[in-house]
């Protein structure tokens, strides 16, 4: 691991843990159903141009015959927007006699998403390449993804990328079923030798719905089984790099909490994920890894526009493939402001937390004010909470809530260590 010393900020520790407190001082809310005492007759559903009416219908948890709740009518609409598939849901009710009518009126987003990537970062990385979004497929919010991308690396590597995947959800409530397929390469260029790493995977998911009196919103728990292929070939000369060639196939499981929800300019709730990842000789493995991440996410609503998000990661690998560190330090997906990859190691812990200020005047637009705390050391052995990175910075979001989950940011980070500033760009939100 490299040796560079990071700079301890206890204050700013103290005052994170705080307000992380503070973030997490949740507490249960219990609904109080007030019921209409009347079933319903039937469900209309309009303004679905490309989705089909029966998954609205699953998604909606609304059936033919039930007695109604109020509250089933509130949590019908969080079901329909969690989808992140409308921009406008609006589900209200008739009553004709002794039976209601519920009406679900929808406005569609825009689910086809092409982006062209052209991008210089503060890093002095230079990318470029077509990123294909194609979202409710056959209106059964099914997704397609499609990456092609070169890159230019300030190290002197070049990297070709190529990713494709296939999401695959089937709903039958309380349960959803969802598959996805998935293959990347990866290729980088230096001294005249070429490494390139192969990806592929499988992964099949369970989703269950827990819809309470005790919660105003729906609740869902996930286990994922993932089976994956690693493979690394033409290795550079062991002079010029310890990595060493092979196959690293793992397999692997994801137990998911998820309370997050949407609404139509922020998100609101608590996400807890953990998983584990194995090599297997059976599967004809040469790296007999084991790798155990925990991560949380939290978003929290401080009044009617301002959100207070935090996110906590720790992982840790045991024999890492290809004899490489499996964690790097630095960059948008950890520790803002510091070099990506400043220092490697088989141990990663770090928080992010932010204050997200809205506007009434202008609601597609927020600033925001964040700290970033963490470390990567060698191992799990050597992991000490008083050896740590801080970095601090100030961004902007732009919520395009025409399209599916895409959201501009970027975000000028400074880390007191080096006294160097850092910017960040892209598509998708960090956490």
């Amino acid at each position: 691991m490299n040796a560079r010393k990071p700079i301890c900020f206890i204050g700013n520790l103290i005052y994170f843990c705080s307000m992380m407190l503070i973030a997490s001082g949740w507490k249960i809310s219990y609904a109080n159903p007030h019921y209409l005492d009347l079933p319903v007759s039937r469900i209309e559903v309009s303004g679905n141009e490309k989705t089909q009416r029966r998954f609205i219908l699953k998604w909606s948890g609304l059936r033919p015959g039930q007695i109604l709740a109020r509250q089933d009518i509130k949590t019908a609409r969080q079901n329909i927007l969690d989808t992140a598939l409308f921009k406008r849901v609006e589900i209200n009710t008739v009553e004709h006699g002794d039976q209601i009518q519920v009406n679900i009126d929808l406005e569609e987003k825009y689910y086809t998403l092409v982006i062209p990537r052209l991008s210089r970062n503060s890093n002095g990385d230079i990318k470029s390449g077509v990123k294909l979004n194609m979202h409710n497929i056959d209106g059964a919010d099914q997704t397609l993804f499609m990456l092609v991308e070169q890159s230019q690396q300030s190290d002197g590597d070049n990297v070709e990328r190529y990713r494709i995947s296939y999401q695959l959800p089937q709903y039958s409530k309380p349960y959803h079923y969802r598959w996805l397929l998935g293959e990347s390469r990866i290729s980088t260029f230096e001294n005249n030798f070429r490494n390139t790493e192969y990806s592929k995977n499988i992964s099949f998911a369970v989703t269950r719905d827990l819809n309470s009196q005790y919660f105003l919103i729906p609740v869902t728990f996930s286990l994922e089984l993932k089976l994956e292929q690693l493979s690394l070939d033409q290795p550079y000369p062991i002079s010029f790099n310890e990595i060493e060639a092979g196959d690293f196939n793992r397999i692997g499981f994801l137990f998911e909490y998820n309370n997050v929800h949407l609404q139509r300019f922020r998100r609101f709730g608590r996400y807890f994920s953990l998983s584990y990842q194995q090599g297997l000789d059976e599967l004809e493995s040469n790296y007999i890894s084991r790798i155990l991440e925990f991560e949380s996410k939290m978003y929290r609503p401080i009044n009617s526009r301002d959100n207070i998000n935090s996110r906590f990661f720790i992982g840790i690998s045991e024999n890492s493939p290809f004899n490489s560190p499996y964690y790097d330090l630095g960059g948008a997906n950890n520790i803002r402001g510091l070099e990506r990859n400043v220092i490697s190691g088989d141990a990663l812990a770090f928080v992010n937390f932010e204050y997200i200020k809205g506007y009434s005047t202008y609601p597609y637009f927020r600033s925001s004010l964040f700290i970033d705390i963490g470390n990567v050391y060698d191992d799990a052995a050597s992991i000490d909470l008083e050896e740590i990175y801080t970095t601090v910075g100030i961004g902007m979001r732009w919520k395009l809530s025409s399209f599916i989950k895409t959201d501009l940011f970027i975000d000028i980070a400074y880390d007191p260590d080096s006294t160097e500033t850092r910017v960040y760009g892209g598509t998708s939100l960090n956490f």
